[in-house]
């Protein structure tokens, strides 16, 4: 720490270097002006932490000089000796932020106690700039300073809650044990466009959702978890929520500007709001919901708790497992693949497609693949590979499609045709929420549109082009029937970008609008 001593008086300089015990004081350099030029010289080229200074000098004063340092952005603490009791110059040095204002002739103890008092207050500087770096460094890079906490959490880890409160204290953020908080999680899929880097996707929300939630007077801090999740820890300053009821309200307005804005799927997953010492039981819930998630459906999850398991009682019974064994060992799987989708799909039309129920589900349906496959006399060195696609899926997309490869083993006599209608249809469903048309289909099957679109009428009794705005429409209406969700936002969700165009085209194929499809369901009292 550095002093700087001016006066024009060197007797006086003299006698303050050997008459205060500055190495008690811990200081380690002194430096000494006899005028006010000699000063700005010194604090031009080096730091000084302590200006320890005369008032009256010839050519220019010590407040001149103290004014000097504030307008050049100098953060010294300064100290005034001086013989003139004037109250305008004391008025003067207040107004300059002068710490310290001591009459001479005043004995070497005031002096020094006055410097200590000084010190105290270079230090107490020290650590508020210190935590405004941190907090500025928090507030750009949060998620690689949270990321070792909340990493392992969201895996399923415990969370050093005492260690989070030591991080949240270097911040300035005095969190406690009993302070109410929740934690929301993303995670996006199937991008429409080329994937946005991690970095950039991040950055925007975080943005989005610290906006949202520091305008409600709660604390926000972010953590990654890899490139396509991240996550928030939200905080009451005070203890408690103002009104836990609304602590949703902002991330459902985050939530319309990101899902207008993002050209992909976002699922968010919300805890309940608990005290902090009890978050370590909330990570199974976020765990259980993005699990659950089996249709990849975007929107805001938000469980109570552990969702209910998935009773045996609704997996397939003996009978219809029996008729699907039956007719894969007879060269049926296209029968097979066709009803068991169905079955699948009608589960989550109940909404009770849990991943309990999706691996319930293939223990059953890789059991009666295996039976026909020994039936038929099957190679297990090429057909054991293909259960395992079925035990790793983590959606109805990927089941489906695990279901298809196994049922493909015992398909036989199919035409070549109703194999390409199939799969184009698949294509269809696989791509609803894009913009797609008959040249989109033929360009990712390499063939010619006309040709497509006869051989699929042919087979299916629609020409493609009216095959797509039917399933646009139908999943359209299963949306305004089930969701709350505003009607652009679900027209954006099927690939229209033109709100009026998807309202025509609702109209001319379900006969009303869809304004009037929601408001008649809701009449009905259907949405429940």
């Amino acid at each position: 720490m550095t002093v700087l001593m001016v006066d024009d008086q060197i007797s006086i300089l003299s006698g303050l270097i050997s008459g205060i015990d500055w190495d008690a004081l811990g200081i380690t350099s002194i430096r000494t002006a006899s005028n006010a030029l000699q000063a700005r010289k010194i604090l031009t080229n080096e730091a000084v932490d302590i200006l320890l200074c005369d008032i009256e000098m010839p050519a220019e004063n010590g407040l001149s000089l103290l004014r000097w340092a504030r307008n050049n952005h100098m953060d010294l603490v300064c100290v005034f000796l001086t013989s003139h009791a004037d109250f305008l110059y004391a008025k003067e040095a207040m107004q300059l932020d002068c710490f310290d204002y001591i009459l001479q002739p005043a004995r070497y103890e005031e002096i020094q106690a006055a410097i200590a008092k000084a010190i105290a207050r270079v230090e107490k500087g020290r650590i508020r700039k210190e935590l405004e770096q941190y907090g500025a460094l928090a507030k750009n890079h949060t998620g690689s300073l949270f990321q070792s906490l909340f990493l392992d959490w969201s895996a399923g880890k415990a969370l050093s809650v005492s260690a989070l409160c030591a991080e949240l204290q270097r911040l300035g953020i005095d969190l406690q044990p009993k302070s109410e908080c929740f934690i929301i999680l993303v995670h996006l899929f199937h991008w429409r466009t080329e994937p946005w880097p991690a970095q950039e996707w991040t950055y925007t929300m975080n943005n989005i959702l610290s906006e949202v939630y520091v305008a409600k007077r709660c604390g926000i801090l972010p953590f990654s978890i890899d490139s396509m999740s991240s996550g928030w820890f939200v905080y009451a300053p005070a203890l408690h929520f103002a009104c836990q009821d609304h602590v949703l309200l902002p991330l459902e307005e985050a939530y319309s500007t990101l899902a207008a804005h993002f050209p992909c799927k976002l699922a968010f997953y919300v805890t309940p709001v608990v005290l902090l010492e009890q978050i370590n039981t909330q990570s199974d819930v976020l765990l259980r919901a993005k699990q659950n998630n089996i249709l990849r459906e975007s929107g805001i999850f938000s469980p109570a708790g552990q969702p209910d398991r998935f009773h045996i009682t609704s997996l397939p019974d003996v009978t219809q497992l029996r008729h699907w064994e039956d007719l894969l060992a007879k060269g049926h799987g296209e029968t097979v693949y066709s009803e068991s989708t169905c079955y699948l799909g009608l589960i989550a039309d109940k909404g009770k497609l849990t991943w309990d129920a999706l691996r319930g589900f293939w223990i059953q349906f890789q059991q009666i693949s295996l039976n026909a496959s020994w039936t038929v006399g099957l190679r297990s060195e090429s057909f054991l590979p293909l259960l395992e696609k079925g035990w790793n899926a983590q959606s109805l997309h990927e089941m489906q499609t695990a279901i298809r490869k196994i049922t493909d083993c015992f398909t036989r006599n199919d035409r070549t045709e109703k194999k390409l209608a199939e799969k184009i249809a698949w294509y269809v469903e696989d791509n609803i929420d894009q913009p797609i048309g008959v040249s989109d289909v033929a360009s990712a099957f390499f063939m010619n549109p006309d040709y497509l679109s006869r051989l699929f009428k042919n087979e299916k009794g629609i020409t493609l082009k009216e095959y797509i705005v039917q399933r646009k429409m139908q999943s359209a209406q299963v949306l305004l029937r089930t969701t709350s969700l505003p009607v652009s936002i679900i027209a954006s969700k099927l690939g229209y970008d033109n709100f009026s165009h998807f309202s025509q085209a609702y109209r001319k194929k379900m006969g009303l609008s869809p304004t009037d499809e929601r408001n008649l369901h809701s009449s009905s009292g259907s949405l429940s």
